[in-house]
């Protein structure tokens, strides 16, 4: 139950991708795509209607050459008649800013029978501009069509809210949108615009979720204004130390209680009830177990997590939480907890100087002594976390493992995260 005395790479800003890359990498991707809307034809681009073959456009003024298509200013000028192929007019000559070829021309006219190009491919048809807009990422930008309608398809709805993960960087393996987001300022890069959107915080998807911090500053909680102190983590299975005089302690199926008086760590039958595991309340607000220097025991502190490690203040998962609070009960105490420390009971979280887990689990796959699952994972932050939250599926099922993957998940396995805390009045 010591403090961990460890260090995470802080990534500085990259410029690692070349403007060529992006271009690159955005022409291959062709914009983003929300859906696969159907284009309309350009004959049926619009509800205006068409000037007869042979007459003038409306405030429009004809262009150099037989049968040319107009600049048009406030109308699409179809002066002359159908251009044919090989004419001024004919197929493939683009119509500049207002003026279309009339969609009704036959063969060879602008954009005579084309189709608008699909999402984001251009949106220029066979024979000049399409009447329906020219499509740019998907989206028709519209105002070109023949009695003001916007061709179809494109997005076909609003951009997905998603992490699309930037292209690999070999000189940082296993990077994803978590790591890009919370270790370096690429979120504001005009390369890194097509990425990341969940977890750089320009969207939020429908029913919440990805890696983003959460913003909990309108939630209703009550600012913490009290003594800085930072959280440690550990499981060590042993009977706790307030277990003793309050009563709460199990058997060694982690749930009946037991009038067993010595810890298991001791070589009784007395162990940590799977209760005092952390669970969440809200996305802003969770309860749990400490152990802290001088116990009070059944005492409960209110802490709100300051954005800072302890060890690393560019921690990413202290990072993410910033803002979020925990109510705790003292339940345990150590010769190796800092005054300023508490070290919050995570299934998962490292056994400390004690070890009963070994015994209740049988098992001796128990992560790092200190730190537990998430110390003992390698990699970027992202890949850690995931390494963690597959090692919490071999706790067993109920408590111990969803207050294993309550840390990877609501903590976003911040390591060692830096708090304010007040006294407060036990809600458990």
């Amino acid at each position: 139950m010591q403090p961990l005395a460890r260090l995470s790479n802080t990534r500085t800003p990259r410029s690692l991708l070349s403007t060529l890359l992006l271009g690159g990498a955005l022409l291959a991707n062709s914009g983003c795509h929300g859906g696969e809307g159907t284009l309309a034809d350009l004959g049926s681009a619009g509800t205006g209607t068409h000037p007869p073959l042979g007459s003038s456009g409306n405030a429009g003024r004809a262009s150099t050459g037989s049968g040319g298509n107009g600049f048009g200013t406030g109308g699409a000028p179809n002066g002359g008649g159908a251009p044919s192929a090989g004419t001024p007019g004919s197929a493939g000559t683009l119509v500049s800013g207002g003026g279309v070829g009339n969609a009704s021309a036959s063969g060879g006219a602008g954009g005579a029978g084309g189709r608008v190009a699909s999402a984001g491919g251009g949106g220029v048809s066979s024979g000049g501009v399409s009447s329906g807009g020219v499509s740019s990422g998907g989206m028709s930008s519209g105002g070109m069509s023949d009695g003001g309608a916007v061709a179809s398809g494109g997005m076909g709805g609003a951009k997905p809210c998603v992490d699309v993960q930037p292209p690999a960087d070999p000189d940082w393996p296993g990077a994803m949108c978590e790591d890009w987001a919370s270790q370096t300022t690429e979120c504001t890069a005009d390369w890194f615009a097509p990425y990341c959107d969940v977890s750089c915080g320009r969207c939020v998807p429908e029913g919440g979720g990805g890696s983003a911090a959460v913003d909990c500053s309108k939630a209703g909680l009550p600012n913490v204004t009290g003594g800085d102190g930072f959280a440690t983590r550990y499981w060590d299975c042993c009977q706790t130390h307030c277990g003793q005089s309050d009563g709460h302690r199990c058997s060694k199926d982690g749930v009946s209680k037991t009038s067993d008086t010595k810890s298991a760590c001791d070589g009784g039958g007395s162990y940590a009830c799977y209760d005092e595991a952390p669970h969440a309340v809200s996305d802003c607000l969770s309860y749990g177990y400490i152990a802290k220097a001088n116990p009070n025991c059944g005492g409960c502190y209110r802490i709100q997590f300051t954005g800072e490690g302890k060890d690393n203040a560019a921690d990413p998962g202290s990072k993410l939480i910033k803002g979020k609070q925990m109510i705790v009960k003292v339940s345990n105490t150590g010769g190796d907890v800092a005054s300023n420390q508490f070290d919050v009971m995570v299934p998962g979280g490292g056994v400390g100087k004690f070890n009963a887990c070994s015994n209740e689990w049988n098992t001796s796959d128990l992560g790092a002594q200190y730190g537990g699952f998430f110390t003992q994972c390698t990699g970027a932050y992202s890949a850690k976390k995931q390494c963690a939250h597959d090692a919490c599926m071999k706790l067993p099922s109920g408590q111990m493992r969803d207050g294993c993957t309550w840390f990877t998940d609501w903590l976003q396995a911040a390591d060692n995260p830096k708090f304010t805390s007040q006294a407060t009045d036990c809600p458990f």
